[in-house]
């Protein structure tokens, strides 16, 4: 994994781990078992649940990890229910994390109704919405798995009756071993990739998205010398974000390219407009406008001068 990546997953792991632990504290605490309580553990405060370790790993390996919450089983007054709600806490309070982004999300997905500043912020937020409901998503399922030390671990024995929960640490550090190795081979992609499908299924998609499609189809197709293709899906673009100056360039060229002179200096001094500094942009007007005069030059009749010859004969 690359340090981009890393670091562009680190806000969503944070907020993961630190919902996840403090609803297994604050769930105990409700129970009867106020042991993570007087450690301080029922706070959103990200140091009292980030482990050093688990978090310097999301730069090494797919994942990350932060500090278990203590549980004694023996302070619940209905121990084997009690212990399930205080386990499946975890991973319900990711599930939640992952519907308020959604919700969220309704409100960033149309970032170019408010402005050309204030677009770029929302549509960053829009996207950082994105990984934290991936990875709280992934946190989830992956805390669902029977693995020591996972929450379903203490999950799925408390279901099923024949199961005893197990408290030993004995084999934990040979299970966590394991979990390592599956998620550094991408052993358990199926599964992930199952649940991140069907989240993208329910995610409302950006409009910086449809204006990116349309964008790049513009330019491909002026590429390709599709002149009248480009300007249509720039237009489309355009329709999406009005105030990207780069649409409003690469439009002016498409029609520039058609003979379309006039339209063509339209665009390129609404480019101008918004983006005074591009010098670029300048020099380019300037060889529309010396175009244009030209054409108007060529176009304009010639006048023949007034012949200074007699129409008529002089009589004597």
């Amino acid at each position: 994994m690359t340090w981009e990546v890393a670091l562009l997953m680190l806000p969503g792991l944070i907020v993961g781990i630190t919902v996840h632990e403090f609803a297994h504290a604050f769930s105990a605490s409700l129970l009867g078992d106020r042991f993570a309580r007087r450690q301080g553990r029922v706070s959103l405060n990200p140091m009292r649940h980030l482990s050093p370790l688990g978090t310097l790993a999301i730069f090494v390996l797919p994942f990350g990890w932060g500090r278990p919450v203590p549980v004694n089983l023996y302070n619940f007054r209905r121990p084997r229910r009690d212990y399930l709600l205080t386990s499946l806490a975890g991973p319900a309070a990711n599930v939640l994390v992952v519907a308020l982004c959604l919700a969220l999300m309704q409100l960033t997905r149309h970032p170019y109704g408010y402005g050309q500043l204030p677009a770029a912020s929302l549509i960053v937020a829009h996207h950082l919405l994105i990984l934290i409901a991936f990875i709280n998503l992934v946190l989830a399922v992956i805390n669902l798995l029977p693995i020591p030390p996972l929450d379903g671990s203490k999950i799925w024995p408390c279901l099923i009756p024949q199961l005893k929960p197990s408290f030993g640490k004995k084999t934990t550090g040979l299970f966590l071993i394991v979990l390592l190795v599956l998620l550094w081979t991408n052993s358990l992609s199926w599964i992930i990739d199952f649940a991140l499908d069907g989240l993208k299924r329910y995610m409302p998609a950006s409009d910086e998205t449809f204006f990116s499609d349309r964008f790049d189809n513009g330019r491909e197709a002026y590429q390709r010398e599709n002149y009248a293709q480009a300007e249509k899906h720039l237009t489309d673009a355009l329709a999406i974000d009005p105030h990207s100056h780069q649409a409003f360039c690469w439009r002016s060229q498409a029609r520039l390219a058609q003979g379309k002179l006039h339209e063509a200096a339209e665009d390129i001094d609404r480019a101008i407009t918004l983006a005074p500094y591009r010098s670029e942009y300048e020099e380019y007007r300037d060889a529309i406008l010396r175009a244009i005069a030209e054409e108007e030059l060529q176009t304009q009749p010639s006048d023949e001068p007034a012949s200074d010859e007699p129409t008529g004969t002089e009589s004597l």
